[in-house]
């Protein structure tokens, strides 16, 4: 079998369908509705296998199927027989075929080259995170494996990439694998059903660095049983494994805890929500060869770092929404007034506004009579106990907050002490009404309930 990488064959068949709009075998409406969507899977000696979505697709390139070899074999200079599968058909080819080609596709090089270290906007709540990560380019296998947790869209994902990025420049002899863990589950999968689990496990131990995104997702036991085998040897060989989760290792659901134990006996680094400067940093950042086309007041950055600092792809995504806005109705200045009443319906803002956890510590406290240094203490009083119980329950419920933030605003508590705290709160208000009132009057006073 001829080798074809996945980019080859996307630039023949691209160059065959540029053919055909040239020649006007399809008129304009037909090829863009029912021909454009088809893809070449495979070349095997004469054999072509394209496929295509629907069955209307595959009957309508059925129908002009000479036509559509003839153009194939003038890209590739060479006479084409063409088969025609649609999408769920594909399963049914050789497996050999199918496994080849699927993983070509995950173990292709997926790092994005616009994420880097020079363009990761480094604060207070991401700095230690990022020195980690730039650590492990340095000393490979000096933290293994490097742990990165936080919730969704406050950089793990960019700082991987830019571990991709950097090993790639300054040691261009070693092997990188980014793969998202559920494409991992997939590449596995795939591989026990067609036998060639050993094929891939060989693969994958010669890589050098491997960055998995969202482990939490690597819930398949199999799949666990597999990366296990091949999670030792990497780190017996000293390559760098480097995992990102929106949780602490000690909070995965669904992972054995034997894997749990080795993530947590490498170095786990928490990455926290952007306090303001680095939130307003990030803005000032994706401003950059913007403000020659619009002016935009200071004001307006402090407005949204303000609402989204606990979100980087929200505050990116926010601003792109202003942008696009102030492109439609075209004022001569983004001010505050214009940006308040492009967001006035915009749920997002209210919520940001209402809810906080200094909020919440406030209702729990006003509640209880109690002080905002008496809740963060280390108090184990049963008042104070229990109205730090629900503060904690109240903060994980309603903001979705890892357990080892919240115990940052608690005093800087452990999180395993936190997760303790809303274990024991779940615990009373299954079994005493009078806590379970107290949460419902502290959520309607937060407007919550």
């Amino acid at each position: 079998m001829a080798e074809y990488t996945n980019q080859n064959l996307k630039k023949i068949w691209q160059d065959t369908l540029d053919l055909i709009q040239t020649n006007h075998d399809f008129d304009n409406a037909i090829f863009n509705t029912w021909i454009k969507d088809s893809s070449l899977y495979d070349i095997d000696e004469e054999f072509a296998i394209i496929v295509v979505p629907y069955k209307i697709n595959k009957q309508i390139m059925l129908e002009n199927i000479l036509m559509i070899q003839s153009r194939l074999s003038s890209v590739l200079e060479k006479d084409m027989q063409c088969q025609i599968f649609l999408k769920a058909e594909v399963d049914n080819l050789t497996p050999n075929s199918v496994v080849k080609r699927r993983n070509d596709e995950l173990f292709e090089n997926k790092i994005k080259k616009q994420y880097n270290f020079d363009n990761f906007i480094i604060g207070k709540s991401n700095r230690d995170a990022q020195a980690a990560a730039l650590n492990c380019c340095y000393y490979p296998g000096n933290y293994n494996p490097l742990f990165i947790y936080g919730n969704s869209g406050l950089g793990k994902t960019h700082l991987l990439h830019a571990i991709g990025n950097y090993v790639l420049e300054n040691q261009p002899d070693k092997q990188v694998l980014y793969i998202y863990s559920e494409d991992f589950v997939t590449l596995l999968i795939d591989a026990m059903k067609n036998k060639t689990v050993e094929d891939v496990k060989e693969r994958i131990s010669k890589v050098d660095y491997l960055l998995i995104d969202d482990i939490q997702r690597l819930t398949q036991s199999a799949s666990q049983e597999i990366f296990f085998n091949l999670y030792n040897k990497l780190v017996s060989d000293n390559k760098q494994i480097v995992i990102t989760s929106d949780m602490h290792p000690a909070e995965l659901k669904g992972i054995e805890n034997r894997l749990i134990s080795r993530f947590s006996s490498g170095l786990s680094i928490t990455i926290g929500s952007p306090e303001f400067e680095t939130a307003k940093a990030i803005l000032r950042k994706k401003l950059e060869g913007r403000q020659d086309d619009i002016i935009i007041e200071d004001a307006v950055l402090d407005y949204i770092a303000t609402r989204f600092s606990s979100d980087v792809r929200k505050l990116e995504g926010t601003l792109n929404e202003l942008f696009f806005k102030a492109i439609l109705y075209n004022p001569e200045t983004i001010n505050l007034e214009f940006a308040k009443e492009i967001f006035k319906e915009d749920p997002s803002f209210s919520k940001s506004e209402n809810i906080t956890p200094a909020k919440i510590k406030k209702a729990v406290c006003d509640f209880y009579g109690l002080t905002k240094h008496q809740i963060e203490s280390k108090s184990r009083t049963a008042n104070i106990a229990n109205a730090r119980h629900i503060a904690v329950y109240l903060c994980r419920k309603h903001l979705e907050m890892p357990f080892a933030k919240i115990g940052f605003e608690f005093g800087n508590r452990d999180h395993s002490t936190i997760m303790s705290s809303y274990e024991k709160m779940v615990k009373m208000l299954k079994e005493k009404e009078s806590f379970q009132q107290a949460v419902i009057k502290i959520e309607n006073k937060l407007g919550i309930h």
